[in-house]
């Protein structure tokens, strides 16, 4: 009969040892355990998440799927939120947004400003929520909502018609009244009728049937247009045809002089105390340089000038430059740059900005159609 061991507190590796029972008999050999049916070993696990980015979905066991739009792993159970169109409105941006959920008015409406359409951004103005669309330059004044130049209102002694800048004149012409090009109000007065087959002169309300063009002058008795037998030449001034031909204009007909025939060392120069040309004793007058190029002003090299700069500007060499406060001259609005300095015009005076001095460089902006140090 064989003998049953009994349970003990002996770990299995004693047992194994020294065996059960007392016949002496030889240990049994250990079998291994049972771990189930052989696996594969397991996938990789990765150690960044970057890893887990992977361009084979196939490379990961189980049945999640991957996203259409980056390929990253979804497990099968995971809540993945809806992804807008983008193509789709989806209303203005949470940057767009105040705190307070106001939405700001920054573009222009349908019928809102007929000089822009609509959708055009506003470059400044309020936007509906305590705040602005964006601000002008400091030569540039906010009108309806764009960047206009600084316009000072010109009315004085006028009651009518156009500041000259964006609005008119006050008190503006009561009822049966009507604005007379003098910006003066007169009472009704019907001008076709009263310039009918004219074209020039006073139309008896206040204004003119019209004007006439270089080299023409009109008969106010006829209201007609009649060439000028002085031309551009005018009267009481004169002008020089060269050194030695002097030409008036004298009681509506032109006169020449030849200046060599009046003395010996006489040639046609601008007078400047009497304001005209004259044919005059002394130095002939020269206003080009010794290579040809002509002088804008300065001195003519006897006792005149070659020309006269717009006021409070500088000749120097006889070329005129722009100073800051002086008139525009031939500054356009769009502005100019002139030895990487930008020069612009407002209200009729100039101002310089030194774009070096800015960290910048004076260039056309397209964007604006001006020069901008930028």
């Amino acid at each position: 009969m064989t003998k049953r061991c009994p349970l003990t507190t002996m770990t299995t590796a004693m047992l194994l040892l020294l065996g059960c029972g007392s016949s002496g008999g030889p240990t049994e050999e250990p079998k291994p355990p049972d771990n189930g049916p052989d696996l594969p070993d397991p996938p990789e696990v990765p150690e960044f998440v970057f890893d887990l980015v992977t361009d084979a979905g196939a490379d990961i066991p189980g049945d999640g799927a991957y996203s259409t739009d980056v390929d990253v792993f979804v497990p099968p159970d995971a809540d993945v939120p809806d992804v807008p169109n983008e193509e789709e409105d989806e209303g203005p941006k949470p940057e767009e947004v105040k705190p307070d959920g106001c939405v700001p008015q920054c573009t222009f409406k349908e019928g809102e400003n007929e000089e822009v359409p609509a959708g055009t951004p506003k470059e400044c103005g309020e936007d509906g929520c305590g705040s602005i669309c964006g601000y002008c330059s400091y030569e540039e004044m906010c009108v309806k909502a764009l960047c206009e130049e600084i316009c000072i209102p010109k009315c004085e002694g006028k009651q009518c018609g156009s500041d000259g800048c964006y609005g008119t004149c006050p008190p503006g012409c009561d009822d049966n009244f009507v604005c007379g090009e003098d910006q003066l109000c007169y009472p009704f007065c019907d001008n076709e009728a009263k310039c009918a087959g004219k074209q020039c002169g006073p139309d008896g309300c206040g204004g003119s049937c019209g004007y006439c063009g270089l080299g023409f002058i009109c008969d106010e008795d006829k209201g007609l247009c009649e060439e000028d037998p002085c031309g551009a030449v005018e009267p009481g001034v004169g002008k020089c045809l060269d050194t030695n031909v002097l030409v008036e204009c004298i009681d509506g007909k032109l006169k020449e002089t030849e200046c060599a025939g009046v003395g010996e060392d006489y040639f046609c120069k601008w007078d400047a105390p009497n304001q005209k040309f004259v044919c005059a004793q002394g130095c002939e007058p020269s206003c080009k340089w010794d290579d040809g190029t002509p002088k804008e002003c300065g001195y003519d090299g006897c006792y005149g000038v070659c020309g006269t700069c717009p006021q409070g500007w500088e000749c120097k060499a006889g070329m005129c430059y722009p100073l800051p406060g002086g008139e525009c001259g031939w500054i356009t609005p769009s502005g100019e740059c002139i030895e990487n300095k930008l020069w612009f015009c407002s209200n009729n005076i100039l101002y310089v900005d030194d774009c070096p001095a800015l960290g910048k460089n004076c260039k056309f902006d397209s964007n604006v159609q001006k020069n901008k140090c930028l």
